[in-house]
């Protein structure tokens, strides 16, 4: 401290520009110094004091005047000076007050000196001042900034004086630390055409790496805007990605330019000229060699590649009829001894099947064949892996011609193995292949409907609160075993699971296909086996949620009857559903009193009020001749009650459960 406060005053007290220069310098070693120290608070003292002191106005003075108008000695102190604020601005606390105190336009007026040194020193001072720092960005822009320091770049491309491929590397830097995340330099920055020059400064020094990667770099921080990531596909970038990783000498790039395209890759233009310009075999490539060594880049490589064959364009330019090379590898990946590796050519397969007549074509390859040993190896931390193969498998069960064919290769055997895994994310995506695989398949979802085991699971799924997906895909996979079954000994399985109940709940989902699934479901088990289900049914409220529906005025027409159909249903049920007369003698006592304590349910809540007014008032005639039907049941019903009740006589009782 005591160092700094006299070198200060001897500055403050000569007027030798050569002697100011000396003490400039020798201020300048003692901040890198304090830089440099490890003690923070010291070095934040000392900067303060210099910016409080009136000594920056000699270092602002030297500043002032127009670029080029100076001897050298004038030249010698602004270097000496811009070195100076470079380095004091390095302390974050500094940046501001020398923003206010006016340093910005001066600096900027030097930028573009024709002596290499200046504009160097310059410009490291703009960039320490902007780094993190949105008075000193804002400050730049005011003065137009970004046109300066773009002329600066452009001049400078071919420029071979000594120091000039530092100030290359030193403008992109500032570019950087002047557009990171501030959408509004980003997108002036884009419309002054920083990429097209950043390419062409990449192009032009391709073997010079520092200033490759702080180009690469200063390109993320623009692309992080959406028009950034739409500009790339104009500016030649993507080919100059491709011919950097193509380099031998540029694994050390590997991760700037892997993160760069993993968020360019959210365009889907940006996908379609990937996949065009061959970017795929150069990320195949990086991932081969790189192989175990480099697991970080065979990730984010994977992930780019990936994300390219989202894009249902670029995905069939790569497929090419099954011949692609990159197809081809990714069918190799499956046979590798890394599951890094398996699990990427799953996921890239799976891409590949999003389109029903790829699907079949890789079935007619053995791709199950390819899947199903990767499922049944997997060991159980390698749950990627697993989520992979079950992603795969499950858009490959989407076309109906391939549905039997993977349930005849043991597909559904294969993944019930899964079935106790405590991954929800794999559990999510088992739900959703099953589902797919019994879809129109009677004879699999009657199976799967009496494995006791996975019910039990499916109840329990049916709850879960960590993961929304399995919690939404579980009762959907009840309503699908009901639908596609038809089988009243399924129903019967999943009451005894405790899964019924869960279907009442799904039909208050807040989407609508699944509220369809499961009125549909729950139509049919009251058609079939309302005797079993009807102490689930109310336990869970059926009467409140059909009350809750039929008043929904959003709800659509179709939906509207399948909501009427099903209340028909439990309002015409007069008998259980059991398939012995020793099972129906057995629960005499409690089964005719559950299904019409349900209806008396349904018939005490303003159900039939609202059924009444359907029939009056709704547009749709389909809806209204529903509601009739409806209405006409219901009073059938509210009639009987009126009537002698046979409960009341137990041998009245047994002898019309008998007849």
């Amino acid at each position: 401290m005591d160092g700094a406060k006299s070198l200060l005053k001897q500055l403050q007290s000569t007027e030798s520009i050569e002697q100011q220069e000396k003490f400039i310098t020798q201020i300048t070693k003692l901040i890198i110094e304090l830089n440099d120290d490890d003690d923070e608070d010291d070095s934040g003292e000392v900067q303060k004091m210099v910016v409080e002191s009136s000594a920056i106005d000699t270092l602002l003075s030297h500043l002032d005047g127009g670029c080029g108008d100076a001897g050298c000695k004038e030249e010698a102190i602004r270097i000496a000076s811009s070195k100076f604020i470079a380095e004091l601005a390095k302390t974050e606390s500094v940046r501001e007050p020398l923003v206010q105190r006016g340093f910005m336009p001066r600096l900027l007026t030097h930028l573009p000196s024709k002596n290499v040194g200046l504009a160097t020193q310059v410009c490291r001072a703009l960039g320490n001042i902007c780094y993190d720092n949105d008075a000193g960005r804002l400050a730049v822009d005011e003065a137009d900034g970004i046109a300066t320091i773009l002329k600066v770049l452009s001049n400078q491309i071919h420029n071979t004086d000594e120091g000039a491929d530092q100030l290359r590397v030193i403008v992109c830097g500032f570019l950087l630390n002047l557009t990171n995340s501030n959408e509004l330099l980003q997108t002036k920055a884009i419309e002054a055409n920083i990429l097209d020059l950043l390419n062409e400064v990449m192009l032009t020094h391709i073997q010079d790496q520092d200033l490759t990667n702080m180009a690469l770099l200063t390109i993320g921080s623009i692309t992080e805007a959406d028009s950034g990531k739409m500009s790339v596909i104009h500016t030649g970038l993507l080919s100059t990605f491709k011919t950097l990783l193509d380099r031998k000498d540029n694994s050390h790039l590997y991760s700037v330019l892997l993160d760069l395209l993993n968020g360019i890759m959210e365009s889907e233009p940006a996908k379609d000229q990937a996949a065009e310009i061959g970017l795929c075999d150069s990320l195949v490539a990086v991932i081969n060699v790189s192989g175990q060594e480099d697991s970080e880049s065979v990730k984010v490589a994977s992930d780019v590649l990936v994300s390219i064959l989202v894009g249902d364009n670029s995905m069939e330019h790569v497929y090419e009829n099954g011949k692609g090379k990159v197809f081809l590898q990714c069918l190799e990946w499956l046979n590798s001894d890394q599951d890094t590796l398996q699990t990427l050519g799953c996921l890239a397969i799976g891409n590949f099947a999003r389109r029903d007549s790829y699907c079949v074509e890789l079935v007619d390859k053995g791709i199950v064949g390819k899947l199903l040993p990767l499922l049944k190896s997997a060991p159980d931390t390698s749950f990627y892996l697993q989520h992979a193969v079950l992603s795969t498998l499950r858009n490959l069960a989407i076309p109906v011609a391939n549905k039997l064919r993977l349930l005849e290769q043991g597909v559904m055997e294969a993944c019930l193995c899964l079935k106790n895994s405590e991954v929800m994310a794999v559990i999510f995506k088992l739900l959703g292949l099953l589902r797919m695989l019994i879809e129109g398949q009677e004879s699999a979802a009657v199976k799967l409907g009496q494995d006791r085991g996975f019910l039990d699971c499916l109840s329990e799924w049916c709850s879960v609160e960590v993961h929304a997906g399995v919690k939404g895909e579980a009762p959907r996979v009840i309503a699908s075993l009901i639908k596609n079954s038809k089988s009243v000994t399924v129903i019967q399985n999943l009451i005894r699971a405790t899964c019924v109940g869960h279907l009442v709940a799904m039909a208050q989902s807040e989407h609508l296909v699944m509220q369809n699934e499961a009125v549909m479901a729950l139509t049919f088990i009251c058609s079939t086996s309302l005797g079993d289900a009807a102490v689930a049914l109310k336990e869970a409220d059926l009467a409140g949620v059909v009350s809750k529906l039929l008043k929904d005025d959003q709800l659509p027409a179709e939906m509207l009857c399948n909501v009427l159909s099903l209340t028909r249903a439990v309002m015409s049920a007069a008998s259980t559903s059991f398939s012995s007369p020793c099972a129906l003698l057995a629960c005499t006592n409690l089964i005719p009193n559950a299904h019409k304590n349900l209806q008396e349910e349904i018939m005490n809540s303003s159900v039939m009020e609202q059924v009444r007014s359907l029939s009056q008032v709704h547009p749709e005639s389909k809806v209204k001749d529903a509601a009739g039907q409806t209405l006409t049941q219901l009073e059938r019903v509210l009639e009987g009650s009126k009537s002698t009740d046979l409960h009341d006589d137990p041998k009245a009782r047994v002898q019309w459960l008998f007849f």
